[in-house]
């Protein structure tokens, strides 16, 4: 009899809202961005983001892709007593889609050895997802589904950036571009 194949299920182990290392924080597209920022100019919590990759076109304008969310310790989302996330139906694609992680810029599809679940898992089990990758989305459901929409946003961007040929710039750089645009609103140009 073939072994049932485990579904995830959130084991609210705090894994996901609480950050020591940069390279663990949440990646988040500019539109992302700006509504995290309404939220929590609503509740009186500043939030920090850097960008994390820029373009620019041959007019010196620059646009920013993605921003990294500089965030130390715990989330300022994350409910402590309730070890929920208070903004859960507005919290972005990084987030809604863990423990799956995309690397960007590679956009190749990771999963998280921090997640108590993926622990329990047992040692193999994200080798025996690699191997057999077709498995990811009937185990992780609705992950798999906010991976997908972050995938399809990140490569459309891409998209845009080759056909109009913008170049990488680092982003230490942006303060020596002529104008500095999220991408979207630099998209909404060419409408």
């Amino acid at each position: 009899m073939a072994k049932k194949r485990p579904v995830f299920n959130c084991l609210f182990c705090e894994h996901c809202c609480y950050f020591s290392e940069e390279y663990e924080m949440p990646v988040v597209f500019p539109w992302e961005k700006r509504e995290l920022e309404k939220i929590a100019a609503e509740i009186g919590v500043k939030l920090y983001f850097k960008p994390l990759q820029a373009f620019i076109d041959r007019n010196g304008v620059c646009t920013v892709t993605l921003y990294r969310w500089e965030i130390r310790g715990f989330c300022p989302f994350f409910d402590k007593a309730s070890k929920r996330c208070s903004i859960h139906d507005d919290k972005p694609l990084a987030c809604r889609m863990y423990p799956l992680l995309i690397e960007m810029p590679s956009g190749n599809l990771l999963v998280s050895s921090k997640c108590d679940w993926i622990k329990q898992q047992g040692p193999g089990f994200i080798r025996q997802l690699s191997t057999k990758p077709e498995t990811i989305p009937e185990v992780f459901l609705a992950e798999f589904e906010a991976a997908k929409k972050a995938f399809i946003e990140f490569t459309t961007i891409n998209s845009f950036i080759e056909r109009h040929g913008l170049q990488p710039i680092n982003v230490n750089k942006l303060n020596n571009c002529n104008e500095v645009l999220d991408i979207d609103d630099y998209m909404a140009r060419f409408d």
